[in-house]
């Protein structure tokens, strides 16, 4: 039954998401709010004899920082000899698939017993960039957060709302960097090469063919090319089924969300360089 309730709960954060982009601001500031509110917290490792303090700050730029501090006191901040690690990175490159709840039956370091949660970045690139003691690290694909029994039993299901939380704020981040001399049209192609999966389980694979032309593959047995037309200065999709062709002319519109749009609808809007929409369903990069 527990499982059941979290597949509903995980559908509802999958789901409730407007294509506004307003929308999509203001979920991402409630998610992030309760997430500073409640991820700054202290703890104890009777194992090591440790006090660790967690913080958590994302700034206007989406760039999250969480700091570990392990002391001999619960409070750090006068004191000299403590340990510190600071981890960076921005939102939207974590995958919102990768998140897992662990149990953990015995604290080992920072990681106490009571809950884990998992957070692992988009194709397992090493994007979480790390300092200890104000030394640069090397940087990771992965980050655990501790959730010992105390919090646990201070708010039921504590570890899961966190997870929640995160997922509604990596779905709502809806900003796409593009870099210096990336133009539109290199944009939306850099954004749509290589492998996705829906959250039907629908497998995208799509590599580019010739210059501004997009080969894409669903697993159906519709041929798709996406292509942009220099002389039109517009995109076009090229559909293939059963000998008969069908080209849709596709309008770019970038104002407050990047789109390709045909008439008034959206066919694909770009959330980040990691996660795209294609007439209505979410693909995440795999």
């Amino acid at each position: 039954m527990k499982r059941v309730f979290s597949l509903f709960i995980l559908l509802l954060v999958f789901t409730a998401f407007s294509q506004s982009p307003e929308n999509d601001d203001l979920n991402y500031k409630q998610a992030i709010e309760w997430l500073n509110s409640k991820l700054n917290y202290i703890y104890y490792d009777d194992v090591g004899e440790k006090w660790w303090n967690n913080t958590f700050y994302a700034n206007e730029e989406k760039i999250i920082t969480i700091k570990h501090i392990a002391s001999d006191r619960p409070n750090t901040a006068n004191i000299s000899d403590k340990d510190y690690t600071i981890r960076t990175f921005r939102i939207q490159d974590i995958d919102p698939k990768s998140l897992k709840i662990q149990d953990v039956e015995e604290s080992r370091g920072r990681i106490v017993k009571g809950k884990m949660l998992e957070l692992r970045t988009f194709g397992y690139k090493d994007l979480i960039h790390k300092k200890i003691n104000n030394r640069r690290g090397s940087s990771t694909s992965f980050l655990f957060l501790s959730f010992p029994e105390i919090l646990n039993d201070s708010l039921e299901n504590y570890a899961n709302v966190v997870k929640e939380k995160f997922e509604e704020a990596i779905l709502a981040s809806t900003k796409v960097y593009s870099n210096k001399d990336e133009t539109d049209v290199d944009l939306v192609f850099n954004i749509l090469t290589g492998n996705f999966l829906s959250e039907s389980k629908k497998i995208w694979h799509s590599e580019m063919v010739q210059k501004n032309l997009l080969k894409i593959d669903i697993g159906d047995e519709i041929i798709r090319y996406l292509g942009y037309d220099e002389q039109k200065n517009s995109f076009y999709l090229l559909t293939i089924q059963m000998g008969v062709y069908d080209t849709q002319p596709l309008k770019f519109h970038g104002d407050q969300q990047i789109s390709l749009r045909k008439d008034s609808t959206d066919i694909f809007q770009f959330k980040t360089h990691n996660w795209f929409n294609y007439n209505g369903e979410r693909f995440f990069r795999n």
